[in-house]
């Protein structure tokens, strides 16, 4: 088997390739999706990371909204020795992703299951271990013989043309997680997935979303949609569905994330699965946990389990085992690249003497791809667990750079992640929301140097949306501490991008109230967000469990009425507080306390209730 040259080590921002059209180009081309042979519009041009690097038209169906690279050449997929694998298995494979489309059917009804392009076959060991389903996988490519030999699953290394190639029995599950992109004739590949299937059988996919390719989609999500040289088709919501009834799925659900398609068919008439259904996690642990106990620590693959052991367990809130999920994680690291967890700014000190390495192969040689993500898990444990804040404020600081770092290097073959991208930004906020606790004014002020400071390695700018996000946080605690002169700098921007609704709007809302009222002395302004804030609790669809809504349904209705009546709209304050004295049926019970300050509030300021 010979590796494909990709051509050269230079350190390339591949975002910066994309160039988005501002004529009114078009290309003639048919639509993989709807069959639409209308001209198609240019809505972008990239480069390919194949050799030469030629620009790649993307183009736009107006019937259905597709878009797709109508002068791509087929890659080469069964010859490429894939230098991302080590990447894949550290830090990039979204096993939980995949393994979230699979709650999406009662496992108790699978008995057969099939994977196309299941690369690596991590889902369907999943699928073996937590369920005991007999899986097979179908793959050509170089991580799907690895995947066979380290894994034990059972992966055929062939293309499949009918569905007798998938053997004589049909299947009660079929599914294909990020394949059908690639694909150029998507029609023949869904004909054998449904004749693979049983009558009643179900086909899940998941693939890019076109409604994603938009300018303002983060650099890295972007690129990595796009996949230059790799993803041919970016389905609409509508372009997929209308591919699936032509080629017989009588029943189809589709269900747009955005960034990602996630999608359940079925031939039948009844459609057995339900994406909206939640995912419980812990099968997915125990899943982790035992692949943790089978796996050298120091392979890439032990490296990989370990650390999404610790990310799952740090997310979950379950402190106690994620410490422990991070001694072996540091433990493995330690073993693999003899890197000392003791010191992060010695670790700084070190990513920083060499910030661009030459190679893929010369990073890996000196750091795990997950070591970015494995210290922005680190931060919030010693955050959020151990109250550590100047710890916690070293280890963001150097995940943020670890974590550019390894996007840069993947950026020598127009490879991203998302993932690194999304934790990249996250630690580079919370390193200045820490300083809210002991340095108020200099959180605000890293904080708002953000906006505007391109980062180190890649020249990139904050994502607006991570941004805001760290603004109303900040926000928040620093009203919270009573810290309203440092708060009141983020007041306008965190005004300025207030959600229309829900938990956030609730919390935000409340703590402009409490400093417009306190700080500002407006009361009638004060009283407008307080208002806000109860009527974002009212409207949440679990507004009888909600912890928000628990936090903040009466208290905002309260500091509602004392504003009003601290402006002398003395009516108004009488009819927002009765809502307090007497709750409607089906609302969580008012605080005895805080009905104790009503009833004072309205005998001391005589307002009609």
């Amino acid at each position: 088997m010979n590796k494909i040259d990709m051509g050269g080590t230079e350190i390339i921002d591949w975002t910066r390739t994309i160039v988005w059209e501002a004529g009114d180009s078009h290309l003639d081309a048919i639509c993989p999706a709807c069959g639409d042979a209308a001209a198609k519009r240019v809505r972008l041009r990239v480069r390919s990371p194949w050799p030469p690097h030629p620009e790649q038209p993307l183009v736009s169906c107006p019937a259905c909204g597709t878009a797709f690279h109508p002068t791509m050449g087929q890659p080469p997929y069964e010859a490429v020795l894939d230098p991302l694998v080590d990447v894949y298995l550290e830090q990039n494979a979204g096993i939980d992703v995949m393994a979230e489309l699979l709650a999406a059917i009662d496992p108790a009804g699978v008995r057969r299951y099939i994977e196309i392009g299941c690369g690596f076959g991590f889902l369907l060991d999943y699928a073996r271990v937590a369920f005991g389903w007999d899986a097979r996988g179908f793959d050509p490519g170089y991580s799907a013989r690895f995947g066979r030999e380290a894994l034990g699953v059972d992966i055929q290394h062939v293309y499949l043309h009918s569905a007798a190639d998938a053997g004589p029995e049909p299947y009660d599950l079929a599914l294909c997680a990020e394949l059908i992109e690639h694909v150029f004739e998507p029609e023949k590949l869904l004909v054998v997935l449904r004749d693979a299937l049983t009558t009643d059988g179900t086909l899940l996919l998941t693939t890019p979303s076109a409604t994603g390719i938009r300018p303002e989609t983060q650099p890295g999500t972007l690129l990595s949609m796009l996949c230059p040289g790799y993803h041919y088709a970016l389905y609409s919501p509508k372009g997929i569905e209308a591919l699936l009834r032509r080629v017989g799925f009588k029943s189809v659900m589709v269900v747009d994330r955005g960034h990602t398609l996630r999608v359940a068919a079925s031939v039948g008439d009844e459609l057995k699965a339900d994406l909206t259904r939640a995912f419980d996690r812990s099968p997915y642990h125990d899943y982790l946990r035992t692949r943790v106990g089978t796996t050298d620590p120091a392979s890439s693959l032990g490296v990989g389990y370990r650390y999404r052991l610790l990310k799952e367990l740090t997310n979950a809130g379950n402190f106690e085992a994620a410490r422990a999920a991070q001694a072996e994680v540091f433990a493995a690291c330690r073993q693999r690249w003899n890197l000392d967890f003791t010191d992060p700014a010695r670790l700084l000190a070190d990513l920083s003497a060499a910030p661009k390495p030459r190679s893929i192969e010369e990073h890996h040689n000196a750091y795990p791809f997950c070591l970015g993500s494995i210290l922005y898990f680190s931060g919030i444990l010693a955050w959020l667990a151990d109250g550590q804040h100047d710890l916690a404020q070293r280890w963001f600081q150097v995940a943020a750079f670890a974590g550019e770092q390894m996007r840069a290097t993947l950026h020598i073959i127009g490879a991203d992640d998302e993932e690194s991208e999304e934790l990249m930004w996250r630690a580079c906020c919370y390193a200045s929301h820490l300083l809210v606790w002991s340095q108020p004014d200099r959180a605000v002020e890293e904080l708002q140097a953000l906006a505007h400071t391109p980062s180190a390695l890649l020249g990139e700018r904050i994502p607006a949306g991570i941004l805001e996000d760290a603004q109303r946080k900040v926000f928040v605690d620093l009203v919270n501490l009573g810290q309203y002169k440092a708060a009141d700098r983020l007041a306008a921007a965190v005004e300025a991008a207030l959600p229309e609704s829900g938990a956030v709007l609730a919390s935000t809302a409340f703590a402009l109230g409490i400093l417009t009222l306190n700080h500002r002395k407006a009361p009638r302004s004060a009283a407008a967000f307080f208002e806000r804030a109860h009527r974002a609790c009212l409207e949440l669809p679990d507004r009888a469990t909600a912890p928000i809504v628990q936090a903040l349904l009466w208290p905002s209705l309260f500091h509602q009425g004392q504003a009003l009546a601290n402006a002398g709209r003395r009516d108004e304050a009488g009819a927002a507080l009765r809502g307090l004295l007497k709750p409607e049926a089906g609302l969580p019970s008012v605080p005895l306390d805080l009905r104790a300050r009503t009833e004072l509030l309205v005998r001391t300021q005589r307002l009609p209730t």
